[in-house]
Parts: structure tokens; sequence; C-alpha cells
């Protein structure tokens, strides 16, 4: 669906005008679906719709109903969706609490100006208590949106040098790639911080495989474990080996992750994972190994899965670190799950998140 924004020049329509006052008056425009959003009134407590309709924008207000053109609602929704600094600044669409009690009841509070932007500030209700967006520092400022943009097309598989000019041709903003790399960085362990505790749910077959990749140019054994049917990436583990203690290890730590074991394990022919699963036979799993492309069991998902970690490592050049290589694999784990589309699963079994939305949490 292509929407488009008429262009903005100094002399802009009365109405725009006063769409572009709702978008910036925070709290006043709702997300109910891909095609519609909830507009607050300006007099009123009353909600209008605007929805995608026949190739067009509509809305239920008076007066769209009378002159059947855009209204101040209409434009407040169009700049909402073309404007990212706009979308970020101004993410009413999305469900924002307050840090210390969790309560919704929060509202718009003005802005700080520093040296390198500005901060929007939030009222809780119920604590009385005045906070920021919390993502990462005040001195982000007006750059979250531009951030938040760079660690997706990071996750994506661009270089830091293809963001920056990725940021420059669409965005006019010129920072350099360490800029760029100390963001990432930083949403990164926001990133980590905010989904380590989602809870998970998977099912009673697990696939486990481990592959080859190098950190700081020395080759380390990346141990995978996924779920066959929601294709949960329930653990990704780092190694110098591959015998049975660290096979062990990596079981373990997807079982107190997923909170259940796997009535079934199926993996390839290493003799570390039936030397593992001795240590936990009090659990009666179910070992199905020597899996292959012509017999009945394949570990082809899992196999996958180990093609696009590696293309996306190759495309980073190669990990730099044992403990920057852990938080980096954990974190495309977790983007792997929650954000990135799995073209192989209908959308109602893997639900995606924004980063938006994770960050402006």
């Amino acid at each position: 669906m292509a929407v488009r924004v008429e262009a903005v020049t100094l002399k802009f329509r009365r109405r725009a005008l006063r769409g572009l006052g709702i978008l910036a008056s925070g709290g006043m425009i709702k997300r109910v679906s891909k095609d519609q959003f909830a507009v607050k009134s300006e007099k009123t407590d009353k909600w209008y719709t605007v929805r995608w309709r026949e190739g067009k924008w509509t809305c239920s207000c008076p007066d769209y109903a009378k002159r059947k053109r855009p209204c101040k609602h209409i434009y407040a929704v169009n700049f909402l969706l073309n404007l990212p600094e706009i979308l970020i600044s101004n993410s009413e669409a999305f469900a924002r609490t307050c840090p210390q009690c969790g309560s919704t009841k929060i509202h718009s509070k003005g802005y700080r100006y520093n040296k390198s932007g500005v901060v929007k500030l939030w009222y809780c209700k119920k604590c009385r208590k005045k906070f920021k967006d919390p993502v990462l520092n005040e001195s982000a400022g007006s750059k979250v949106g531009l951030m938040i943009i760079a660690l997706d097309l990071y996750f994506k598989g661009l270089s830091l040098r293809q963001i920056k000019d990725h940021l420059w041709q669409v965005y006019g903003e010129d920072y350099s790639p360490s800029t760029v790399h100390r963001w990432i960085t930083k949403l990164i362990q926001k990133f980590n911080e905010v989904l380590s505790h989602e809870k998970i749910e998977v099912g009673d077959k697990w696939l486990a495989d481990e592959t080859v990749v190098k950190v700081n140019g020395k080759a380390k054994y990346l141990w995978n474990i996924m779920d066959y049917e929601t294709r949960y990436h329930i653990v990704s583990m780092l190694s110098d080996g591959r015998n049975a203690e660290e096979a062990l290890k990596a079981i373990k730590e997807a079982i107190a992750k997923a909170g259940k074991p796997p009535k079934k394990l199926v993996t390839d022919g290493l003799k570390s994972y039936p030397k593992a699963l001795e240590h936990l036979k009090n659990l009666s799993i179910e070992h199905i190994n020597n899996v292959g492309i012509a017999k009945k069991e394949n570990n082809n998902r899992i196999e996958r899965l180990h093609g696009t970690i590696k293309e996306w490592i190759r495309r980073k050049r190669h990990l730099k670190g044992i403990e920057s290589a852990i938080e980096l694999l954990e974190a495309f784990r977790l983007y792997y799950n929650y954000v990135r589309p799995n073209q192989a699963l209908p959308e109602q079994k893997r639900p995606r998140k924004k980063l938006v939305s994770i960050f402006l949490k």
C-alpha cells in the first residue's frame, strides 16, 4: 500500500497544518490495524476512524463526510506514516508505559532542549513522575529514530559504511561509521535487556546442530537449538570444542530458556549428543540422530538457520572478541525470533514486534 503526503511547501493547507498540530500534540493517534487508525477530536473526547479503503484514506468525521476530501485527521495519519523522524518522536500509535510504576496513564509533558537535540518528556498521572523516552540516554536527543533505523539495517546485513550512506542519501544526516557503530552497540545492549525475559512457547520436538564460525580469526563452534514447529531459535552458544560437556551445556541452556525439556531431540551423527543425553536420562528425551536428506528425519530447518547466521556474520567481515560475539549473536537470535519475518510460518504463529515498540515500550 503506497501512501504519499502532499508536497510540503512554505504555504501549508489549513487542514494539513491542523493535522501536523494533532501529531505534534501527542497521544491523539492510535493504530488499530494495518489499514486503520483512531484519531482523537481536538474539542471532544470522541475518536474518529481513519481507514484506507478503495485506494484512498477515509475518515468518519463530519468534515470528511461533507467534503469527501482529506481532513485534518487524514493529514495527521499521513504525516505519521511518511516522516520517520515524526514517527519516532510521536510514537503514540504504540503502547508506552511509565518506567517507574508501569502505568499507561501518562501524557506528554513538553520537551527538554539540550545541546545535542530535543528530548521529549512524559508525565505519569499515577506515580506523578516525569520521565523521558527510555531509549539510551539524553544525549541521543532527536537522533533516536535514526539510531533505530541504523540497527534494523545492521540486522538486515548492511555494513556500517552502507548504513552511513543510507542515512545520508535518504535522511540527509551525515554520521561517521564509528558513530553508527556506537549507536548499534548501545542499542544492542538495550535490545537484549528488553527481550531476554520474554516468555516463549515451543513444541516438544527440537532440532540441534553445531557449525564453525570465526571469532577474531579463530575457529569456534556455534551450537544452535531450535523448535521444529515454531522455528523459534531457542539457544545460540559459542564454545572452543564440541565434546559431550559442551553439548550438555547447550541442551541445558535450551531447557532453561524454554522452561521445559523436549520429548524429541533431532541431531546429526555427532557422538557428543548421546553422551550428553546420558546425563539427562530422568527427562526421558527421545534422541533421533544420524538424520539426513534421504532419511525420514532431517535437520534441514536448522541447517537453513545456520546458513542465515553465517551469511550475516560474513557480511560483518568477522566477529571481534568472544564477549562482543556472544552479545551480538544473542541479539541476532532475538531479532530472528521477534522481528525478522519468517516466510515459512503463518503470521499468527509468529507475531512480529516492531523495533520502535521495543525501544519505546
